[in-house]
């Protein structure tokens, strides 16, 4: 591609800040700089994203402009969520409105030349022809108004030289975008469905960090604020887009029209946002590459052995989390990406990694191509994944806890499952299996070697010392609240029941004999039952009890499996982080859900108390607490229920006696995203 200018360039340093470095706008700066296509100066460049420079700090910035006396700002930064800003419109504003302004503010202060990136979505899309810099604009959603209201802020406070740029339809080689999404549906699918009556043109990054670039070496000559548009040349519908990127990558996935109407979002879209960029060519001198050539150039430099590699993001920084990324970074197929954590990522030197620690959850929202929850938190749980599925990225998950308690609620908003590998996932693969050789499973089994339900803090915390894990872990696993959640899961996921409240608990070493008590009941109950056995003598595992047609019954006796009528499936070990790999493979290869907790689950997990607790009194978790413990209830028979997986941060306003149920009367909790899936799932 060939850019000239017309007008004179200035060959001084210039010290260069840009935001929002780890966008693809701005990774394709990072990307022009470090293959020193900035030969002709010598600008010293500032890459700075929300950890190292919060634009919402005004202070912040200013420190950061004296320190390092800033010539020009280059504002890559924004909120580009479009339709989950319909829900989160104080903080779309806070980051495209408010920010702005704080930049504007700072760059006319100390004389600093601010360029500005915004979108095509300031226009309402019922033009018809190219849209010019001063054609009015009538933003539809959250997003493009907090947008408008960032041009607006740049323009009412008029720092010098300041430029406007808007453009539309990004991608790049680099970050999460329509390309990159294409190619990697493209070769899990055989057909896809996409947009035809949304017309615009699509715009290569790395065009337009060259573009900027230009526009940075001219001499500022205006006072007053400039609009411009910058695109590729020419124009498309998503449909066409989707189309050339297949034909262009060679890649064998056949595209269905559709109408918006048959795609709705909660944003609307402009249908046509076609831009005129004759005002930028004119005053710049650009000569702007017509879109499916710069698609050709973006495809070029993808390495598809790469894109097949795909890049996978964690959430949660625990003994699950630091297992499968120690796996992921010796994985020939995958890339360790990015994880999510909590913690401060400068003190975490016991991650495997420390360097792809994040606090910010969009890292791994802009860069993976699935991504993996264990955090065993239910309600955080429940926000992360309500973002991520917004965005299309398929969740692989290791959280039981999370699916017992608003689970259900994602069935049908995105691929959310249950990895194999932890208990549930195992028994969910062994039903597969039994299923494809004609068995008839009766009885869904875990196998627990102890259980106290009461136990003290002392003897958890010996046992957490010696087995490296949580205070919470090891009291979860001991006093049955994870087994019951559990096989809640596996009974709402696979259709089975139980067959009393707190389950059974079957003392039994031998497999055949608790199964055949457990089978019993489902015949008795006519659905299958999900249950445990209680030993210290079987190894740790699952099985499945289940029947098979009579004239099978010599070859299952010559295959050593009894003469029947029940037949145990077992699994006596289960390799929690190191089988996840295999649900990753099943999901990116379109082997769809393991398991989930179905869309209408009769079962849940209620908190039990294990003392007298009184008013006034506070519980931080319940899940591994001293305090409460976990039992499988029928959410028809405690619809009042407090369910464990949400009892937190909780203020008790009445006496709930040691054995007794906790009920949404007995505390306040704070309001968040997974109490209001619960109520609006179960308590209207």
């Amino acid at each position: 591609m060939r850019i000239c200018l017309h007008m004179e360039k200035t060959f001084m340093r210039k010290n260069i800040l840009i935001t929002g470095a780890n966008g693809q706008l701005g990774r394709e700066f990072r990307s022009l700089v470090a293959n020193q296509e900035r030969f002709e100066t010598a600008d010293h460049y500032f890459f700075t994203d929300r950890e190292t420079l919060d634009i919402t700090d005004k202070e912040a910035i200013e420190d950061f402009v004296k320190e390092n006396d800033i010539d020009v700002i280059v504002n890559c930064a924004a909120y580009t969520a479009v339709d989950r800003a319909e829900e989160e419109e104080e903080l779309a504003f806070k980051i495209n409105r408010d920010a702005v302004r704080n930049l504007a503010e700072i760059a006319k202060k100390y004389d600093i030349r601010l360029i500005h990136i915004s979108t095509d979505y300031v226009f309402d899309g019922t033009s018809h022809t190219p849209l010019c810099e001063n054609d009015p604009v009538n933003p539809q959603g959250i997003y493009a108004k907090s947008k408008l209201e960032g041009e607006k802020a740049i323009q009412e406070i008029a720092p010098k030289g300041a430029v406007i740029i808007r453009t539309s339809w990004i991608y790049s080689s680099m970050g999460h975008n329509f390309v990159k999404t294409m190619l990697r549906v493209g070769s899990e699918r055989e057909e896809v469905r996409v947009v035809c009556d949304q017309i615009g043109t699509p715009t290569y990054a790395r065009d337009l960090a060259r573009a900027i670039l230009s526009i940075i070496d001219t001499d500022v000559e205006n006072d007053e604020v400039k609009v411009y548009h910058y695109s590729n040349e020419g124009n498309c519908s998503w449909y066409d887009f989707a189309q050339a990127i297949f034909e262009i990558a060679q890649v064998d996935c056949r595209v269905t029209p559709i109408s918006t109407s048959e795609y709705p979002t909660p944003a609307k879209r402009p249908p046509y946002s076609v831009l005129s960029k004759d005002k930028i060519k004119k005053e710049f001198g650009l000569d702007i590459p017509y879109w499916r050539d710069s698609l050709k150039s973006c495809i070029s430099l993808l390495d598809f052995k790469e894109v097949k590699r795909y890049k996978i993001g964690i959430i949660g920084s625990g003994f699950i989390a630091n297992g499968l990324a120690k796996l992921l970074l010796q994985h020939p197929d995958y890339k360790l990406q990015a994880v999510l954590t909590r913690s401060d990522p400068k003190k975490r030197n016991d991650f495997v990694k420390p360097e792809v620690l994040t606090n910010e959850l969009d890292v791994l929202i802009d860069s993976c191509d699935l991504i993996v929850e264990c955090s065993g938190d239910a309600i955080y749980a429940t926000e992360t994944i309500d973002q991520i599925v917004k965005e299309d990225i398929p969740v692989v998950t290791m959280n039981s806890e999370f699916h017992v308690t608003t689970g259900s609620y994602f069935v049908d908003k995105g691929l959310v499952t249950e990895a194999e590998g932890d208990q549930p996932g195992v028994e969910a693969i062994l039903y597969e299996e039994a299923l494809a050789m004609g068995f008839k499973p009766l009885a869904f089994v875990n196998i627990k070697g102890f259980l106290n339900e009461n136990p003290t803090r002392e003897d958890m915390e010996y046992w957490g010392a010696k087995s490296n894990l949580s205070l919470e872990m090891v009291t979860s696993f001991t006093d049955g609240t994870k087994v019951q959640i559990e096989q809640v899961l596996v009974a709402n996921g696979l259709g089975g029941c139980i067959a009393k409240e707190g389950l059974l608990k079957i003392k039994s070493d031998d497999m055949l004999e608790g199964g055949t008590i457990l089978a019993n009941k489902a015949k008795e109950l006519g659905c299958p039952v999900s249950d445990y056995v209680l030993s210290p003598k079987l190894p740790a595992g699952v099985f499945l009890v289940a029947e098979h047609d009579e004239e099978q019954i010599d070859s299952l006796r010559y295959y050593k499996l009894g003469e029947g009528p029940y037949y145990i499936l077992e699994r006596t070990y289960h390799l929690c982080h190191l089988e996840i790999i295999k649900t990753i493979k099943r999901v990116l290869s379109g082997g769809g859900v393991l398991l989930n907790n179905g869309p209408d689950p009769k079962l849940s997990v209620a908190a039990i108390a294990k003392h007298d607790i009184k008013p006034g009194d506070t519980l931080k978790k319940a899940i591994g607490s001293f305090d409460v413990r976990g039992e499988a209830i029928y959410i028809k028979n405690h619809p009042n229920h407090v369910p464990v997986g949400l009892l937190a941060d909780a203020t008790f306003v009445k006496e709930v006696k040691e054995g007794e149920i906790v009920t949404f009367d007995d505390v306040e909790l704070p309001q968040t995203l997974a109490l209001d899936i619960w109520k609006q799932m179960h308590l209207q």
